[in-house]
């Protein structure tokens, strides 16, 4: 995955921000760059050399000009001023670099050195290269991202269907019988594997910048409500009682592994199964954290009272009002609340 600070660097480039306007115009001129961007130019004296001291307010006409002259240009990090231009930079030669062009060699090694981003413009590739620290990203083109990110959304659409309709099952069963681990564990799946999804296509939705908006907007309606779902099913579950932060680093543990398998899942929740057969005779009662957050509109921490008193979703839906009320932080609106949700999803489910 794309580290947080090169994301922030990335965006700084996405299309509708004023310094992509500039790298669009030197593209388009088949001009060639090397942009340094600098906090205190002050602590680079030993790298920056020659060139003309400018210290000039940003603009990407000013840029795309001053780009038509050889060497560097150095300016602000905070895109306020441009302080040099046609500067000679002269990293440390001995930084290690696999670039072959001699500016995107001396854009490698400033960044490597100092630790800011560097932007080398290829006039023979056409190509924008960010430098920042020790890492590098290639932009890519727009019309690339777009399919990247539709097909992204097409996918996340699909699971977000499934994993509605499982919860949806399981809601059923657990008014009812009870629901198997291996439901459990599918509805977990689906859960992370939308989570997951979601984090890979995230750099393209950076990357576009205003032409990814619409885009972006779509992503956040299928994905509303998914974390906590998921989250609160982990709770819902575990063997172990968990807090919501607990349940979340449990579901970000799934998230980070290659593969997702139900039986990961399964033992991750506690559960000592063999095999997914056993996991579909396995059946268990929820603690109805879930009910109670979305369907009673209670929140987590008086949740947790009302679980700790209670431990399962069928001694709750047998409570009387009185009996809901002595629990602290359950009032009268409160215990009407949670009866009114629970005889509702009952007559629901039949």
């Amino acid at each position: 995955m794309i580290p947080d600070e090169l994301l922030s660097k990335i965006a700084l480039l996405s299309p509708g921000t004023k310094l992509r306007k500039a790298l669009d115009d030197i593209l388009s001129a088949n001009l060639g760059a090397l942009l340094f961007f600098v906090d205190d130019p002050q602590k680079y004296e030993d790298i920056i050399q020659g060139g003309f001291d400018l210290d000039c307010a940003f603009s990407p006409e000013r840029l795309y000009e001053l780009a038509k002259m050889d060497g560097a240009i150095v300016i602000s990090e905070d895109l306020s001023k441009i302080l040099f231009a046609n500067v000679h930079l002269v990293p440390d030669p001995m930084i290690p670099t696999l670039e072959t062009g001699m500016r995107h060699r001396t854009a490698e090694r400033v960044a490597k050195q100092t630790g800011q981003m560097v932007v080398a413009i290829s006039k023979r590739r056409n190509v924008i290269s960010v430098y920042c620290g020790q890492h590098k990203y290639v932009m890519n083109d727009t019309r690339v991202l777009m399919a990247r990110v539709s097909q992204a959304i097409n996918t996340l659409e699909k699971y977000r269907i499934n994993f509605d309709k499982i919860v949806s099952e399981m809601e059923i069963n657990e008014f009812r019988s009870g629901v198997s681990v291996y439901d459990v564990a599918r509805a977990i799946e689906k859960g992370v594997s939308i989570l997951k999804t979601y984090e890979e296509a995230y750099p393209y939705l950076v990357e576009l910048g205003e032409e990814g908006r619409l885009m972006s907007m779509q992503m956040e309606e299928i994905l509303e409500d998914v974390e906590d779902i998921t989250c609160l099913l982990v709770m819902d579950y575990a063997q172990k009682d968990l807090d919501l932060e607990q349940a979340r680093e449990v579901v970000e543990s799934l998230g980070k592994d290659r593969e997702i398998t139900l039986l990961r899942i399964i033992r991750t929740l506690g559960m000592d199964v063999q095999n997914l057969a056993q996991a579909g005779e396995m059946i268990f009662h929820p603690r109805g954290y879930r009910v109670l957050k979305y369907a009673a509109k209670i929140p987590i921490s008086v949740s947790v009272k009302v679980v700790k008193t209670f431990k399962n979703l069928r001694t709750l839906s047998e409570a009387s009002i009185d009996n809901l009320q002595s629990v602290d932080g359950i009032g009268e609106k409160r215990a009407l609340a949670i009866a009114s949700a629970i005889g509702m999803i009952k007559n629901r489910v039949g």
